[in-house]
């Protein structure tokens, strides 16, 4: 697995440099702007945006959407040369989320240095997360002619997962600012494949589109719910329980920012209403104190919940191997995808 991450991830960083140069090209702009006159401030579009996205990105990052893309795609029978600046698309919008997501939780450290806003501010961290929202998409079909009906597609789906994941962060929003007590499994769940969702199911989608393979579709958007949720609850142990230098983030940052994940929902509903109470409290608190923190800890465990949540995301990862194996046929790329998906939520970092 660490040898499929690095040599496909090594593709999708050369991808990412065609479509994002480190170095703002005034001329490469004025192109993707579609500006043929007037006078573009290259220095200010370096030190507001390319700068700053070249920050978080070369800070690392396992491109596992981006991968996901190619590997979808070469299962459907296609040659990773032909999507590998598509699948620069969902990992920039990805980048663009972090920065953004950052600002409002309030973060610290993002893979291991200080989050973007910390070092540049937070206009810039919101416009650069925003302008990566939409720079790619329009980058990538500037340099590749596309039937018009394909191109059409992509732009569906895109606004749709992209609308997606903002009602997806809205919910998530809505819910560690007013700490909801009679949430269940299912409103998480609906939220998690908005939030975290989105970007799996552009990457798989986006590989159908592009492949040919619209009659799987439905399946394919099976499979990457059940992924990314199973991904996401795992995000959600480790954020607990993870060792912080492998993981890269504040141990007990989910704590702080009051969020509600499937852990907290279990441990709400099964703890005494003692314990209960005491977790919600600190919930509310949306603390630093690292005593605090680790005691929300412990009454997580002490409901179960981390034992619970990782049963849980093992069934869903059954349930998307058994929809690969389903629909695409048996291949090199196949049990690439099918060790993939079991590496992000078998992973502890």
């Amino acid at each position: 697995m660490d040898d499929l991450l690095r040599r496909y991830g090594s593709l999708v960083d050369e991808a990412i440099r065609r479509i994002l140069p480190t170095e703002t090209d005034e001329i490469g702009m004025r192109e993707i702007l579609g500006f043929k006159d007037g006078a573009l401030d290259r220095e200010a579009i370096q030190k507001s945006f390319t700068g700053p996205a070249w920050d978080l990105i070369e800070r690392g990052g396992k491109r596992w959407r981006a991968i996901m893309m190619i590997l979808a795609y070469e299962a459907l029978g296609g040659d990773y040369r032909d999507v590998i600046d598509f699948s620069v698309i969902p990992e920039l919008i990805h980048n663009g989320t972090l920065a953004v997501d950052d600002v409002e939780d309030r973060g610290e450290y993002r893979r291991g240095k200080p989050c973007i806003h910390r070092i540049y501010g937070e206009d810039v961290a919101i416009n650069m997360g925003n302008t990566l929202y939409y720079y790619p998409l329009l980058t990538v079909l500037r340099r590749h002619e596309l039937p018009h009906l394909k191109e059409l597609k992509l732009h569906r789906t895109y606004i749709e997962e992209m609308l997606r994941l903002s009602i997806g962060q809205s919910t998530d929003i809505g819910w560690h600012r007013h700490q909801h007590r009679d949430l269940t499994e299912e409103h998480y769940i609906t939220m998690v494949k908005m939030k975290t969702g989105s970007l799996v199911r552009l990457a798989t989608r986006y590989a159908c589109i592009l492949a040919g393979a619209d009659d799987i579709e439905d399946e394919i958007i099976r499979y990457s719910d059940a992924i990314s949720t199973a991904f996401q609850i795992q995000d959600d142990v480790l954020n607990l329980i993870g060792d912080p230098k492998k993981y890269g983030k504040e141990r007990g940052g989910d704590i702080k920012e009051g969020k509600i994940t499937l852990l907290v929902i279990h441990a709400l509903r099964n703890l005494k209403r003692e314990d209960a109470d005491r977790l919600s409290e600190i919930l509310s608190k949306h603390t630093t104190d690292q005593s605090l923190l680790d005691e929300a800890i412990e009454l997580i465990k002490k409901s179960g919940a981390i034992e619970y949540g990782t049963k849980f995301s093992l069934n869903l990862l059954d349930e998307a191997i058994s929809v690969l194996e389903s629909v695409l046929r048996p291949s090199e790329a196949r049990e690439s995808l099918i060790e993939l998906s079991r590496f992000l939520v078998l992973r502890e970092y």
